[in-house]
C-alpha cells in the first residue's frame, strides 16, 4: 500500500496527550482507503479505516482533508507532514502475519476480527500467510473458515487441497463454506478429485434434467421445460449447470444464451449470485462479465422495504428468509453487486491488467442493446447562483447503462468530459455519438491489444461496444491489417453497419489483385451495404467463370437471402445453362427449415429463378420421391419447391403431380394455387386437349394469379386445336365487352388476344371494331382502336355509322372523326341530317366541336325546318342554343310559320321566350295561326316558373290581337280563366287588365269576373 498523504496530530486533554494519526492511501485493492490510528501517546494504537468511494484521488483527497480539518477543529495540533509516497505494504504485511500469528497461537486480543485479517491478507496478495490461513479451515466460526478457503483460493494455494476437499464433503453446497471449496477444488485440484465433485454436481441435477446431461440439445431443452413450469424449482439449479460448464461437462455458449435471457426472479437470482461469486474466483470473466452486467443492468424486483404478499404488507427482511420467498433482488442487492463490481473491476485495473482487458472484453460482449433496452436519460439540475440570486439550469446527460459504474469505469474511466455524482456518471454537453474521443481506462494498453479489440467489434452486440472498438481502430488502423478470413467474414456480416463502412477500405485494398475468398464474397453479398454489393458483384463478373464452376459456391448463393443474388442469377440463366453444374438437395437445406429465416418474397424470387429460368437444370437430378415429400409437406415453401423443381426434373412432371395437381390448384393459398396451374403447361398434350374447357375456364378465375399462370398452358392448346382457338378467341371477345366480373380480367383477356390472335384480329368484322370501341371497358377500347385505324377508312362508311364515333371514350378516335369531318365538309353538307347525329356523344369536347364546325362549314340553303327543329329539341343545353343560333342566322320566310308552330309545342323556358321574339312577325293579324298557338300561350302562362320577359310578352300579344279577333277573345278568356287560380299578384293584374279589355270590346262574352256599377 502506497502512503499518498500523511499527518499526525497531537491533541492534549488534560494530563494525558492522544494522539491521531492519519494516512491517505491507495490500498491494493484499488480503492482510496483513510487508515487511521488512535490511542493515548506511547501505547498501542487502535486502528480504523474510511473507504473512499467513487474511486478518484481528487475526490478522496478532499475526505482526507476535510478529516484533518474536522480533527484541527477539535483542538488537534499538527505534528508533521510526509508528502512523498512512502511504501508501507512491508509495514502492512508484517502486521498482518503478526495478527495471523497470533490468531493461530489463541493469543490475538484485537477488535478485527480473524476473518477480516484473512480477507486482507489474500487482497494484499501475502504468498507467506497461506501457511497460517491453512489453520482455519477448522474454525467453528463460519465466516474464518470462509475467509480461509476464498483467500487460498485468491493466492492460488494448492498444498491444501485434501483439507479444503473435506471441507466441501462435510458441507456440500448448503453453505458458503461448501461452495467457494467448490471453486478452489475447481482451480486447483486434480482431475480425480474435481470428478468427485462433479458427480455430487449431477447428483443435485431434477431427475428429468440428468437424464440429458450427455445430449446438450435434449438437455436445455428439459432446462427451458423446467422454468416455463415456474413450479418446485432448486434456486441453485443455474448453479449447479455453471458448475458442469466449466468443467466442460455442458455445453458453455447454450448455457451463456440461456443465462443473457433468464430473468432475476425468486428460484433464478441465489443462482446468478453462486456464479457471480465463482466465475470472480476461478478468473471465468466469460461468465463474470455476463452476470455483473446482468445485475448491474436489470431492474430490482422489489424497491421498498415493505412488500404486498398474501393481500398484507409484509416485511421484505422477513419474507426473504422464508423456505420459498416470493421475492428476489432488491434495489439495495443491485446497489451492492454494483459496487462490489466497480471495487473489483478498479482492482483488476491497478494489480491484473491481463485480467481487467478480459473481463471489459467480456463485459462489453455481454452488452446487448435488444436484450438491456437501455437508454440516455436526460435531467434538468437546478443551482442557485448567490451572486446573481438566481437558479441556473444545468442538463445532465446520463448515458446508458449510467448506474452500472462497472461498466461506466471501463467505458469512462479516463473521460474528462464526464462527471460523477455519487455513483452516478453524466455529462452536460450534447456530443455526436460517433464523433467522440477515447475515454477508455488504459488506453495504451489497449492499444497493445488488437485481438482483444476485435474480438469485441466481431462480437458486439450494442453500440457502446461498437463505438468502443472503433475508436481505438481509428487511432490503430493496424488492427486490421492481419484480419484472419473468419474474423473478416464477422466484420463484414455485422448487424452494426459502422463496422462494415469502417472495414470496407481494407476489404478494397485487401483484394484489389485477388480472388476473395467464397466466405467473404458471399459476407458481401448479404450486406445490407450498396458499396460492399457493388464491389461484391464487380468481383463475381470478373472471376465468374472460377465462382460458376464449383456447385457448392452456387449452392450459397441461393442462401444469401438477398433478392437482388437471386436477380443476378436470373440474368446469368435466363435463356441458357451457362455453367451446368450439378447442384444436390442437401446443398440446399436450410431452404427447408422451419420456421424459416428467410422472407416469403425471397422464397418466391428463389422459386422462380428454378421454376422459370434454366438454373432449374442444375437440380434436374432430383429424386422424384424427394420431390413428392416435399409436395406432401405441410410447408408452403417446400410445396412450391416440389413444383418447381418438378419443372426441370428429367422425369415427366405429369408423373410427379398428376395425383397432386388438385391440391395445388384448389389450394386456398394464392402461391400455390399459381405454382400449380404453372405445372400444366408441363403436362402431355393429350392431357391438354382431353381437358381444354377446364383450362380454359381458368382464364375467367376469380385468382389474378390463377389467369396469369394459365397463359403459358393457353398458348399450347391454341397450337395444338384450332378448333378451340376459334371458339376460344369468341369468348374472350365477348368477356371483354361486357362488365368484368374480377378485377384484372380485361386486361388478362387483352394480354391472351394480342400475343395470341394477331391473324384473328387482323381479320376481325368492321361490326366487332366498333363493338370494341365503344364498349365501356378500357382494355376492350385498347384493343379496338389499333384495329380501327389499320383495317377502317370513314370514306367507306356512311356518315350515320361515323357519326357514333363521338361517343368513343378513346380521344383518338374522336379526334380521327372531327379531322374527317374537317376534311370532307361537302359530304358532310350533304349528309348533314345524319351528321347531326354527332349531337348525341356523350364528350363535351365534341359538343362544342360540332357547335362551331356546323356553325362554320353548313351551307344556309342545307338547313331545313327538321333539322334546325332537331337542334332546338335536343336534350343538351349547348345543342338548343346552338339551334336557336342557327334558326336566328336562317330564319326565312318560307320557314318561320313551321318553326313557329313546331317550337310552341318545346317545354324548355329558354324555347319559350325564344318563341316570343317571332308573335308579332308570323301570327300578328293571322286568327288561324294565333289559335294554333293556344298551347304555347297556356305553357307560358300557366307555370309560375316562367321567365317574366316571356309573360309579359304573351300578355302584350294577346291583348292587342283579343281586341280584333271574338275567336282570340274567347280563347284568352279561356285562358285567363284557367291561370286565374294562380297565387302571383303581377299575374293575377295582368289577368284582370285583359279581361276587362276583352269585356270593353266585346260586352256579350262572359268574362270569369263580377263587375260591380257604381
Amino acid at each position: 500500500m502506497k502512503i499518498q498523504q500523511q499527518k499526525k496530530l497531537y491533541f492534549t486533554e488534560g494530563k494525558s496527550d492522544k494522539v491521531y494519526e492519519i494516512d491517505l492511501c491507495e490500498s491494493g485493492a484499488g480503492l482510496f482507503v483513510v487508515n487511521f490510528r488512535y490511542g493515548r501517546r506511547g501505547a498501542n494504537l487502535r486502528e480504523g479505516t474510511k473507504t473512499i468511494f467513487p474511486v478518484d484521488y481528487e475526490e478522496a483527497l478532499k475526505v482526507y482533508n476535510k478529516l484533518i480539518a474536522d480533527k484541527e477543529k477539535k483542538g488537534y495540533s499538527e505534528s508533521g507532514v510526509v508528502s512523498q509516497p512512502v511504501s508501507v505494504n512491508a509495514g502492512r504485511e508484517k502486521t498482518i502475519l503478526k495478527y495471523l500469528k497470533e490468531a493461530v497461537a489463541g493469543t490475538y486480543s484485537r477488535d478485527w476480527k480473524v476473518s477480516r485479517i484473512i480477507w486482507r491478507a489474500a487482497q494484499l496478495n501475502i504468498k507467506e500467510a497461506s501457511n497460517y490461513i491453512g489453520h482455519f479451515f477448522k474454525s467453528n466460526d463460519e465466516f474464518e473458515q470462509y475467509a480461509a478457503v476464498y483467500a487460498l483460493c485468491v493466492l492460488e494455494d494448492a498444498n491444501y487441497i485434501d483439507s479444503i476437499y473435506d471441507v466441501f464433503n462435510t458441507h456440500k453446497f448448503k453453505n458458503k463454506q461448501g461452495r467457494v471449496a467448490v471453486s478452489y477444488l475447481f482451480k486447483l485440484a486434480n482431475n480425480d478429485i474435481k470428478d468427485k465433485v462433479v458427480s455430487e454436481v449431477v447428483n443435485h441435477l431434477p431427475i428429468e434434467i440428468k437424464n440429458h446431461i450427455s445430449n446438450d440439445a435434449l438437455f436445455f431443452i428439459a432446462l427451458n421445460d423446467c422454468y416455463l413450469k415456474d413450479k418446485d424449482i432448486d434456486a441453485s439449479l443455474l448453479y449447479y449447470i455453471y458448475l458442469l460448464t466449466y468443467n466442460k461437462s455442458i455445453n458453455r455458449n447454450q448455457f451463456y444464451d440461456f443465462l443473457q435471457k433468464i430473468p432475476l426472479k425468486v428460484n433464478t437470482f441465489k443462482s446468478l449470485r453462486y456464479i457471480y461469486r465463482a466465475s470472480h474466483l476461478l478468473n471465468d470473466y466469460t461468465f463474470f462479465g455476463l452476470i455483473s452486467k446482468k445485475i448491474g443492468v436489470s431492474k430490482p424486483g422489489y424497491v421498498s422495504n415493505y412488500i404486498y404478499v398474501n393481500n398484507k404488507w409484509e416485511y421484505a427482511d422477513d419474507e426473504k428468509v422464508k423456505e420459498n420467498p416470493s421475492i428476489a433482488f432488491s434495489k439495495k442487492t443491485k446497489s451492492y453487486f454494483n459496487k462490489t463490481t466497480y471495487a473489483l473491476v478498479y482492482h483488476l485495473s491497478k494489480t491484473n491488467i491481463t485480467g481487467y482487458i478480459d473481463y471489459a472484453v467480456a463485459l462489453l460482449i455481454a452488452l446487448d442493446d435488444n436484450i438491456d433496452r437501455k437508454t440516455e436519460d436526460v435531467q434538468y439540475n437546478y443551482i442557485y447562483d448567490a451572486v446573481e440570486r438566481r437558479y441556473i439550469t444545468e442538463k445532465r446527460i446520463f448515458p446508458k447503462y449510467h448506474d452500472f459504474q462497472g461498466l461506466m469505469y471501463v467505458l469512462y474511466g479516463n473521460s474528462s468530459r464526464l462527471n460523477r455524482e455519487n455513483s452516478k456518471w453524466f455529462y452536460t454537453e450534447e456530443t455526436n455519438y460517433e464523433d467522440l474521443p477515447r475515454e477508455e481506462t488504459l488506453p495504451k494498453v489497449w492499444n497493445t491489444k488488437p485481438e482483444k479489440v476485435l474480438q469485441i467489434l466481431r462480437y458486439a452486440k450494442s453500440e457502446e461496444a461498437v463505438y468502443f472498438a472503433l475508436r481505438i481502430i481509428k487511432e490503430n488502423n493496424s488492427f486490421l491489417e492481419a484480419l484472419t478470413l473468419e474474423v473478416l467474414r464477422d466484420l463484414i456480416t455485422h448487424y452494426h453497419p459502422k463496422v462494415l463502412e469502417v472495414i470496407l477500405e481494407t476489404v478494397e485494398n485487401k483484394y484489389i489483385n485477388k480472388q476473395p475468398e467464397d466466405a467473404i464474397l458471399l459476407a458481401l453479398l448479404s450486406s445490407k451495404n450498396e458499396r460492399a454489393k457493388g464491389l461484391a458483384f464487380g468481383w463475381l463478373n470478373s472471376f465468374e467463370s472460377d465462382y460458376f464452376s464449383r456447385p457448392e459456391f452456387v449452392a450459397s448463393l441461393l442462401l444469401t437471402g438477398e433478392e437482388d443474388v437471386i436477380s443476378y442469377l436470373k440474368s446469368l440463366y435466363e435463356h441458357t445453362v451457362k455453367y451446368n453444374v450439378t447442384l444436390l438437395l442437401s446443398q440446399l437445406e436450410a431452404l427447408f427449415i422451419t420456421p424459416s429465416k428467410f422472407s416469403l418474397e425471397y422464397f418466391i424470387a428463389v422459386n422462380g429463378l428454378i421454376g422459370d429460368t434454366k438454373f432449374g437444370v442444375l437440380l434436374s437430378d432430383v429424386s422424384a420421391d424427394k420431390i413428392r415429400d416435399l409436395a406432401s409437406s405441410n410447408s408452403i415453401n417446400n410445396k412450391l419447391f416440389a413444383a418447381n423443381l418438378a419443372k426441370h426434373n428429367k422425369i415427366d412432371t405429369y408423373l410427379l403431380f398428376k395425383d397432386t395437381i388438385d391440391d395445388y390448384i384448389n389450394s386456398e393459398e394464392a402461391s400455390l394455387r399459381q405454382v400449380g396451374i404453372e405445372l400444366l403447361s408441363h403436362f402431355p398434350d393429350e392431357f391438354l386437349l382431353e381437358n381444354n374447357k377446364k383450362i380454359s375456364a381458368f382464364c375467367f378465375s376469380e385468382y389474378a394469379e390463377v389467369r396469369k399462370a394459365i397463359e403459358p398452358t393457353i398458348e399450347k392448346l391454341l397450337r395444338l386445336d384450332e378448333s378451340f382457338k376459334n371458339n376460344f378467341f369468341k369468348e374472350l371477345l365477348t368477356v371483354i365487352t361486357i362488365p368484368e366480373r374480377y378485377e384484372g380480367l380485361h386486361e388478362n383477356c387483352y394480354v391472351l388476344l394480342t400475343e395470341n390472335y394477331s391473324q384473328h384480329l387482323n381479320a376481325i368484322s368492321q361490326e366487332s371494331i366498333f363493338n370494341l370501341l365503344l364498349s365501356n371497358y378500357d382494355y376492350a377500347q385498347k384493343l379496338g382502336a389499333p384495329l380501327f385505324k389499320e383495317q377502317v377508312d370513314l370514306h367507306n362508311l356512311p356518315v350515320k355509322d361515323s357519326v357514333v364515333l363521338g361517343n368513343c371514350d378513346v380521344y383518338d378516335i374522336r379526334k380521327l372523326l372531327q379531322n374527317y369531318f374537317e376534311a370532307h365538309t361537302d359530304r358532310i353538307n350533304y349528309e348533314l341530317e345524319h351528321a347531326l347525329l354527332i349531337f348525341n356523344s356523350s364528350w363535351q369536347d365534341v359538343i362544342d366541336w360540332a357547335c362551331n364546325y356546323f356553325e362554320k362549314y353548313i351551307i344556309e340553303s342545307n338547313w331545313t325546318v327538321d333539322m334546325l327543329l332537331y337542334a332546338c329539341d335536343h336534350t343538351k343545353k349547348e345543342v338548343q342554343a346552338f339551334g336557336r343560333k342557327m334558326i336566328t342566322l336562317h330564319f326565312s320566310e318560307d320557314k318561320g310559320l313551321p318553326l313557329l308552330l313546331k317550337l310552341q309545342e318545346h317545354p324548355a323556358k329558354d324555347m319559350q321566350f325564344f318563341v316570343t321574339n317571332y308573335l308579332n312577325t308570323y301570327a300578328k293579324d293571322n286568327l288561324e295561326v294565333i289559335l294554333k298557338l293556344e298551347t304555347y300561350f297556356r305553357s307560358s302562362l300557366f307555370n309560375i316558373n316562367t321567365n317574366r320577359a316571356t309573360k309579359t310578352r304573351v300578355y302584350t300579344f294577346l291583348e292587342q290581337e283579343s281586341v280584333k279577333y271574338k275567336e282570340v277573345a274567347e280563347m284568352t278568356v279561356r285562358l285567363m280563366d284557367a291561370v286565374l287560380g294562380t297565387k302571383t299578384i303581377q299575374d293575377r293584374s295582368n289577368n284582370i287588365d285583359l279581361l276587362l279589355t276583352i269585356s270593353e270590346a266585346f260586352p256579350d262574352i262572359d268574362i270569369p269576373l263580377l263587375i260591380k256599377s257604381n
